[in-house]
């Protein structure tokens, strides 16, 4: 029988925290990727000439059609001080390396791993080019893994283990949108945390499966309490880059009726008494209820998108719990500013399916990369809305152009250029929300300065962090500016 394997990504524990081993089946793959050259075109082409016995810079530039000027400075600043040409013209024998690493662009093969879920049978929307297997102290009694916590204190992990309840199966398709989900929250977690404590993305356009079948191992995860979010507890994301997984939770929550186990497991993790009539099951879909009865109380119209309710019932919480504390934590005052932001985004991102915008009224990237010189100014002026102030036009227009067709074509991209995107709709839509709200109604200043302060004052560092009663207003402020489309929604 071959040795259970563990994986452990994220070594960081949340607070309450209690060990999970989520069991997966894991997937060698092999995709190609370019290499990275040394030289550029410029650089290659007077190389090429050169070895021809083309040494001349006047004869160079002319048969490139440069400047003489260009060339001699291209020889003189980098070719030779890199060794790759000497001070008479002639290549070294460095430079034929480097030129023959680039006339044989050919792409190079890695080895990668994909997961699939043995609860639920999806792909999670992770991808790494390594396994960091841990492994356990010792097993238990009942045949447990024991894992060590601490080598000073000599403490002890016991997570409960999950069983692989599915097998592993192939599905590209499937495969290929958990990795679309995967290139999103690696974008969102460079956001919110710079590319410096992160793992390098894996980059796939095409993939190999190395072997017909998945190994059975178990990821590393936490099942902890979340007093301020939307749901009282939450599994951790094995992987690092976001703080919870929705994904893993889903599955999660299908398997509690039918397994005590992991219920008990995590209604002890919340240290709340429950009543000794209901299952431990039983108990935590009450609790859901709970929130799920305030929400339908006040904010009844949330319910019509499902990706706007999740994180208005976030800031709901958040902000309550913050009303609530005297000298609260800056992790909550900064997760209400994230949560905030998110809620903004989702109802952009609801609006731009709804009212979709003609993509075909941007210029097109084979024509060019980037706005002209006012280009973006004349196009938000030409949507002639009352609610696109001179403020608002030159914060707008300094979205990229790549941005913005970004968030045309599919609705991801950053908060300021959904909201270009939304409103490059109102040419074509006319019965879009904008065309009906006042300018006070919508108030895009306010709801840029709260994106200003998500991008500036919501990192992990740095000393200019959102002060308490500020996100407590940019969050009352977008919950209202939500609430203006419930007529829409």
């Amino acid at each position: 029988m071959a040795a259970e394997r563990y994986l452990r990504f994220d070594l960081r524990r949340p607070h309450g925290g209690r060990p999970l081993l989520w069991p997966v089946h894991v997937w060698k793959v092999i995709y190609p990727t370019r290499r990275v050259l040394k030289v550029n075109l410029f650089q290659q082409a007077i190389l090429g000439l050169s070895r021809a016995r083309c040494q001349d810079s006047s004869e160079m530039a002319e048969l490139l059609g440069l400047d003489r000027e260009l060339v001699a400075f291209i020889i003189a600043t980098q070719l030779i001080p890199n060794g790759w040409m000497t001070t008479l013209g002639s290549v070294t024998p460095q430079g034929e390396r480097v030129l023959e690493d680039a006339q044989d662009a050919s792409e190079e093969v890695r080895l990668g791993y994909a997961y699939q879920d043995a609860v639920s049978g999806n792909w999670l929307p992770r991808f790494t080019e390594d396994i960091p297997e841990i492994e356990p102290k010792r097993v238990d009694e009942r045949g447990y893994p024991v894992f060590l916590r601490d080598l000073d204190s000599g403490k002890e992990d016991r997570p409960f283990r999950l069983s692989h309840a599915r097998g592993g199966a192939l599905d590209v398709a499937a495969l290929f949108d958990a990795f679309e989900r995967y290139r999103t929250d690696h974008d969102h977690a460079k956001q919110r945390d710079g590319s410096d404590d992160l793992p390098t993305r894996v980059r796939i356009d095409r993939l190999s499966f190395v072997e017909n079948t998945g190994q059975s191992m178990w990821l590393w995860a936490w099942i902890f309490p979340d007093a301020a979010g939307s749901q009282p507890w939450l599994v951790a994301d094995p992987f690092g880059l976001q703080h919870a997984a929705s994904w893993l939770r889903k599955s999660l929550q299908e398997v509690l009726p039918r397994t005590e186990g992991i219920a008990r497991y995590i209604a002890d993790s919340l240290g709340e008494t429950r009543s000794s009539q209901l299952s431990a099951a039983e108990w935590l879909g009450s609790l859901e209820n709970q929130i799920d009865l305030a929400l339908l109380a006040d904010y009844n119209w949330s319910r019509k998108v499902p990706l706007v309710e999740g994180y208005l019932s976030s800031v709901l919480r958040r902000n309550a719990l913050l009303a609530s504390q005297e000298r609260p934590w800056q992790e909550d005052v900064t997760s209400l500013l994230i949560e905030t932001h998110n809620l903004a985004e989702s109802v952009l991102q609801w609006m731009l399916k709804a009212y979709p915008p003609d993509i075909r009224r941007l210029p097109h990237w084979k024509d060019q990369q980037g706005w002209k010189d006012g280009e973006a100014q004349y196009y938000l002026n030409f949507f002639n809305l009352s609610c696109l102030t001179e403020d608002v036009v030159a914060r707008l227009a300094e979205q990229r152009l790549d941005q913005v067709r970004a968030a045309a074509k599919r609705g991801q991209s950053s908060l300021k250029a959904l909201l270009f995107a939304a409103l490059l709709a109102t040419v074509d839509q006319g019965r879009h929300p904008f065309h009906s709200l006042s300018a006070d109604e919508l108030q895009l200043s306010q709801l840029l300065n709260m994106a200003d302060a998500r991008n500036k004052k919501a990192g992990h560092a740095g000393a200019d962090r959102i002060k308490k009663d500020d996100a407590m207003k940019y969050a009352e402020f977008v919950i209202e500016w939500a609430q203006n489309y419930r007529d829409w929604y």
